[in-house]
């Protein structure tokens, strides 16, 4: 007798298919439970696991359907025979898909679809499968498997972006099958059209594949779906996208998601349209019984109705999940066995049943979100990352990119995570407080909604290579920020500290190398004790508008170097109890236009060397009473000479005299001579009233005039020579 199934399997046991009871749906990983016969007991039943098995389906339509898995468990009783001849064992076996349930952990992908992290994910765990996806799908920036095994991980992305999956089997292979349209769904070979005859209808038939009940269950669904996010790039950009269905007979309700988990305007509109979908799927929905042995998810029919019956104007559907319930007719005549006729299943109907969800084909089938996001609570430390020979590294908001504790990998680089954002003080527009991590530094790491794929920097913590700046517990009392020089030791560092030891209270400020202030108004210091400044090299400085310095004790300044003083609008002192002032190495003055001193007092001038007076202008001497020149030998050298006395007394001892052209105009003119010498070629003199009294008088002369009212020479030596 012809067996309508049979067990194959990788292993090479001789097992025989006694029944198969199971159930498969678009989005889900199937599962059967598979009994199984064998003559002799199994020397190693557990060398069964991860061997393929694959269950051989003959059916009435002559067309050969296998189901085909992984043997994940094997369940058996070594000392009981199935009814006392055969060793049965019950295998459940389920999709290589599975095996991703049993990896967990972390991992992080940047600037990828979906579909490439599935892909990924899938060829890494030996998963066949097909990709027979249309829709065109944004790459993720950041995404992150968090805590989470292999297959929640795919499974929810692929939930987010409307993509499903059913499976194909063959005999020793099954194939996963990712799906994002309804014409991408096709019929099993061989099972186009499916009859329906109803229970206990006239026309059912032993031999025949045929559907007997069918029920439809109409649900309401909400009216309205939306989503939102924000992204910090574009804090004002309107993200929000919302969409109605018609479906709903429910007004006023709304499915609103948030983070919508997108960036941009169209791919909100794209999440929105999957939301609705996914409810859309749900509002109608069909569930059969039937014999149908070629009835498996993923594959569409057209449903045959009698002429007794009218049904709707559609009648394709695509079936969305199903039930297996399989037996084998009795092994008794293949183990040369006696059977008992009347225990035969061969002429009972209905024996293998498929019971199976459907909704019209022309509706878009979406997953539901049935796998939450994982959420990361509390927060965790991470160490910043950047290129080789990068201390520091930072984008234009001050980002930094890190390595997560969890982090397998060996990346420790600029590629080891997203740009991450780090949280500051204060943060406006152009102003506010920013210090960007440098690599190597721990920080601690939060995440936005709890959102792995949004991690957020909250801070900085030391450790045991990064330590603070300042000896703890010894100095306890100290507050404050230190940097340090981009490639520098560690004592290379800008720094501000605030001491609060009693008695010993201290505000440090250091720059390491320039420091610049500037203050857009007034600054005002108020030093209650000393201020001592101690300038290494130049000091320049520039008052716009007046300078005033009052000083109200002793000021002493002290110029090693050379002292220029340049004043453009004048200077005016006021120096009220006196000035000292004391120069070595001579004084030279530079004075363009008039000098005025105006001394209340005397006026003394002690000079050892020679005085020099040097005018191509007229040099005025003028005294209210008497002008003393007292020195032991004067000397008087003019060119032209033009003296006029009122009143004139000369008392002179020696006296030498050398005149070229001089004219003498005196009135009242007294001069007393002793020794008198005067040797002229043309001596005019006038006088009016002259008395010359010499006691030794030699005057020698070619032409001699001399005229004046008055004249008196009083001189000891005089010798005149014209």
């Amino acid at each position: 007798m012809e067996r309508q199934f049979i067990a194959h399997t990788s292993s090479g046991e001789e097992l025989y298919f006694k029944s198969l009871k199971g159930i498969e749906r678009l989005s889900e990983p199937y599962e059967f439970e598979v009994e199984l016969l064998s003559k002799n007991r199994l020397s190693d039943p557990i060398s069964l696991h991860n061997t393929v098995l694959t269950v051989e389906i003959k059916t009435p339509s002559k067309q050969t359907r296998y189901l085909s898995g992984y043997i994940e468990k094997i369940s058996y009783s070594p000392f009981y025979k199935y009814d006392d001849r055969l060793y049965l064992y019950t295998a459940t076996v389920r999709p290589k898909l599975s095996e991703l349930k049993k990896k967990s952990g972390y991992s992080i992908w940047q600037e990828k679809t979906v579909p490439e992290i599935v892909t990924t994910v899938l060829q890494g765990a030996n998963v066949n499968f097909e990709d027979n996806l249309i829709e065109n799908y944004r790459p993720w920036e950041y995404c992150v498997k968090y805590n989470e095994t292999d297959f929640d991980f795919i499974h929810r992305l692929m939930a987010h972006e409307g993509i499903y999956y059913y499976f194909k089997h063959e005999n020793g292979n099954h194939t996963m099958v990712l799906v994002d349209m309804p014409q991408m769904h096709y019929p099993m070979p061989g099972y186009d059209t499916i009859k329906y005859f109803s229970v206990g209808s006239i026309f059912r038939k032993l031999d025949q594949e045929y559907i007997y009940t069918w029920n439809i269950s109409s649900s309401t669904i909400p009216n309205s779906f939306s989503t939102d996010d924000y992204d910090f790039r574009k804090p004002r950009a309107k993200l929000q996208s919302l969409t109605q269905t018609s479906l709903s007979s429910v007004d006023s309700t709304e499915i609103f998601m948030w983070p919508g988990r997108f960036i941009k305007g169209d791919q909100g509109q794209f999440y929105v349209r999957i939301l609705q979908q996914a409810s859309e799927a749900q509002s109608e929905l069909i569930n059969g019984t039937g014999n149908v042995l070629g009835m498996a998810p993923g594959h569409t029919f057209t449903l045959s109705l009698p002429n007794s019956i009218k049904g709707d104007d559609y009648n394709d559907y695509l079936i969305t999940g199903a039930q297996y319930s399989f037996y084998e007719s009795d092994y008794g005549s293949v183990f040369e066995c006696d059977s008992d006729d009347d225990d035969s299943d061969d002429d009972k109907p209905d024996k293998n049943i498929v019971q199976f969800e459907a909704i019209p084909s022309n509706v878009h089938w979406k997953p539901q979100a049935i796998t939450l996001w994982p959420k990361a609570t509390g927060v965790e430390t991470a160490v910043v990352t950047g290129p080789k020979n990068k201390p520091i590294w930072t984008d234009k908001y001050g980002r930094i990119k890190v390595k997560f504790r969890w982090d397998k990998t060996d990346k420790k680089d600029d590629t080891s995570s997203c740009w991450i954002r780090v949280a500051t003080r204060w943060a406006g527009w152009r102003y506010g407080s920013i210090n960007v991590p440098r690599v190597g530094e721990e920080v601690v790491i939060s995440f936005v909604n709890g959102d792995p794929d949004k991690p957020f920097v909250i801070g900085s913590t030391y450790n045991n290579e990064n330590m603070p700046p300042w000896e703890l517990p010894k100095h306890e009392t100290r507050s404050g920020v230190m940097s340090n020089t981009k490639n520098g030791k560690h004592d290379q560092a800008n720094y501000l500290f605030m001491d609060d030891e009693p008695d010993k209270e201290l505000f440090d400020l250091h720059a390491e190398r320039d420091m610049n202030i500037s203050v857009e108004k007034d600054k005002t210091v108020k030093i209650d004790g000393k201020r001592t400044t101690e300038i290494k090299k130049e000091q320049t400085d520039t008052v716009t508008g007046k300078a005033n310095f009052t000083y109200k004790d002793n000021r002493d300044t002290a110029v090693n170097g050379k002292d220029t003083l340049t004043i453009d609008k004048g200077q005016q002192r006021t120096i009220k109890k006196g000035r000292n002032t004391e120069i070595d190495g001579g004084d030279t003055y530079k004075l363009t236009g008039n000098l005025t001193a105006k001394i209340d007092g005397n006026w003394t001038q002690n000079i050892t060397g020679t005085t020099l007076i040097n005018s191509p202008n007229l040099i005025t001497i003028k005294s209210d009473t008497n002008v003393i020149v007292d020195c032991p030998t004067s000397i008087f050298s003019a060119k032209a000479c033009s003296i006029d006395f009122k009143g004139y007394g000369i008392s002179s001892t020696g006296m030498q005299q050398s005149n070229t052209g001089v004219i003498n105009s005196i009135t009242g003119f007294s001069n007393s001579i002793t020794t008198f010498s005067m040797n002229y070629t043309v001596v005019n003199l006038s006088t009016v009233g002259c008395d010359i009294s010499d006691k030794d008088l030699e005057i020698s002369k070619k032409t001699m005039a001399i005229a004046q009212s008055s004249i008196r020479l009083l001189n000891s030596a005089l010798h005149m020579f014209t």
